[in-house]
């Protein structure tokens, strides 16, 4: 696919039954961004990140304008970022995972490693399901018994309004802004359906420690403790990786954060 240009285009790659929806802006090497349980939300990051380099985002299956029923199958979304770039002619991407995406990006890295050049994950929750506490009981058990009892949707409400507290005790979804709050709200049945399908616990240390891309974790001092301790497993996991904590930072650290985590996607697209 020819790229003469930094124009915006978009368009729909069929996969398994799911038109996946993207847009890509900007020419260069490639970076893929994988969104998390939520909405493809991310700031000026894109925009950033476009500047220098083929920029691409998707809305993954069952989110956004990527029509499919809800699933909480994480590797359908790996092999739906392996098609998609192989569809786009983007092999030897750098992936962004932000929260689940991280997840997902640690996936396609580990069984597609021609795909990925280096992953940039944001706050990916690893594996966390294995470290329960009443806290994630309260967010996650409680959201998706909520989810059978009242609908996914329901579900998925009230998981969107635990997962973004703040260890000070603010919400970061209260304070994103309308447009923030609707694009998660639109997704509620999918989110409450996903939170079905775990963090990772899928995914083997030998997994995870077969990744040989260069690898950068950020988590962020504000969001709750389960993000930084899932991070931290996942950067201690993959052999060629770095943990970067960024003070200041909620679970939306790309809105926050957009120039340093650009920076540090610059800095892999040179290696």
């Amino acid at each position: 696919m020819p790229h003469q240009d930094k124009s915006t285009c978009q368009g729909t790659v069929r996969v398994d039954g799911c038109d996946l929806a993207w847009t890509e802006k900007g020419t260069g090497q490639p970076v893929l961004f994988v969104h998390g349980t939520a909405a493809p939300i991310w700031g000026d990051l894109f925009d950033r990140v476009a500047s220098t380099n083929r920029a691409i985002r998707y809305d993954r299956r069952s989110f956004g304008a990527s029509a499919h029923r809800p699933i909480a199958d994480l590797s359908r979304h790996a092999e739906d970022a392996a098609a998609l770039l192989e569809a786009l002619d983007a092999r030897g991407a750098i992936i962004v995972g932000w929260s689940i995406g991280g997840i997902i990006a640690a996936e396609l890295a580990a069984r597609q490693p021609a795909l990925v050049r280096g992953l940039v994950l944001l706050e990916p929750p690893l594996w966390a399901k294995k470290h329960p506490d009443l806290n994630l009981f309260n967010g996650v058990v409680l959201s998706i018994a909520w989810g059978f009892l009242a609908g996914p949707a329901k579900g998925g409400a009230r998981f969107s309004r635990w997962v973004f507290r703040e260890r000070s005790g603010a919400n970061g979804l209260a304070t994103a802004g309308a447009a923030v709050q609707e694009q998660i709200a639109a997704n509620a049945a999918a989110i409450g359906v996903e939170i079905r399908g775990g963090t990772g616990e899928h995914l083997s240390s030998a997994d995870l420690a077969g990744i040989r891309t260069p690898t950068i974790v950020f988590v962020g001092d504000q969001s709750q403790e389960f993000f930084a301790e899932g991070g931290q497993r996942l950067a201690s996991a993959i052999p060629n990786s770095r943990l970067s904590a960024v003070k200041g930072a909620s679970h939306f650290l790309q809105l926050e954060h957009g120039e340093q985590i650009a920076g540090a996607i610059a800095a892999l697209t040179t290696r």
